[in-house]
């Protein structure tokens, strides 16, 4: 394994490949889901652009709701394309680079203490594994994106009879959060590309516009800050109390992919009914 680039504190087009092939955190060898689950988000994006593509009518269609599944089933797509710049091949042509990326850039920076010991083992060959590993990234990407934004419109249509439909906003603003806080600001703070930040330039302004659309744009961004300070403190729990990475993070992001934008998304409706009631007196 070529650990030179790694230890230098330096990423290069071994990087992703390094990590992939050492361990995650714990010592658990890298699946092969592990490593390839971002090529089925590169199929969820071929399959999903062609049916929006035949639905686009939906844009302007009569009932609100086609509107907003739409909308919502863009962002799992859109989603699943930003995937694939993260964590298949990025714009450069390198494998799996956003990890090494984000673990040796400021935003893994700020786990420094917490990571120097799976960072400086023995065990790690230089591989930088902290705070980001194969596995906590399998399970915070398809809990949140595909069975999140994709559970929420599942629920959506077929329950609740419109009580669940602004989970798409909620859905976009974590989107945002994403694109700004781990892409384009890292970006402009290093003066340098990360993966994932070309794809953020089209889907934030995008996303933006959607959110103004929404009324409540600053609840749609608060729930992106709270989906990722949930991972955020996932993170921390699992390197400071060293608890099972895929128990934690997969009741962590299940819990905010799924239980927190339709709650948030029935209080939205419920005020929205009362509102309507009230004026209709």
């Amino acid at each position: 394994m070529s650990t030179s680039a790694l230890r230098g504190n330096v990423v290069t087009v071994s990087s992703g490949t390094d990590v992939l092939m050492g361990t995650n955190a714990d010592g658990s060898p890298v699946t092969w889901l592990q490593s390839n689950w971002p090529f089925v988000s590169w199929a969820i994006f071929l399959f999903g652009a062609g049916w929006l593509m035949a639905s686009r009518n939906d844009i302007r269609a009569e009932e609100p709701w086609k509107k907003q599944r739409w909308y919502g089933w863009l962002a799992c797509v859109a989603y699943c394309l930003h995937q694939s710049e993260e964590h298949a091949y990025d714009l450069r042509g390198w494998r799996y680079s956003f990890v090494p990326t984000l673990n040796l850039g400021p935003l893994g920076a700020m786990y420094g203490e917490l990571c120097k010991e799976y960072n400086s083992s023995e065990d790690s060959l230089g591989v930088v594994s902290c705070p980001l590993d194969p596995k906590i990234v399998l399970y915070v990407n398809t809990i949140l994106i595909w069975f999140g934004f994709g559970g929420c419109m599942v629920v959506a249509q077929y329950f609740g009879e419109g009580r669940f439909w602004f989970s798409t906003y909620l859905n976009w603003g974590m989107a945002v959060v994403n694109g700004i806080g781990g892409h384009i600001a890292p970006a402009l703070l290093t003066s340098s590309y990360n993966p994932g930040v070309v794809q953020s330039l089209v889907m934030v302004p995008f996303g933006i516009w959607i959110l103004l659309g929404s009324g409540r744009p600053i609840l749609c961004l608060l729930n992106g800050i709270v989906s990722h300070a949930m991972l955020a403190i996932g993170v921390t729990i699992v390197f400071r109390l060293q608890t099972d990475e895929a128990v934690t993070m997969f009741v962590l992001m299940l819990f905010v992919a799924l239980p927190v934008p339709l709650g948030l998304s029935s209080v939205v409706y419920s005020w929205d009914q009362s509102n309507k009631a009230s004026k209709t007196k």
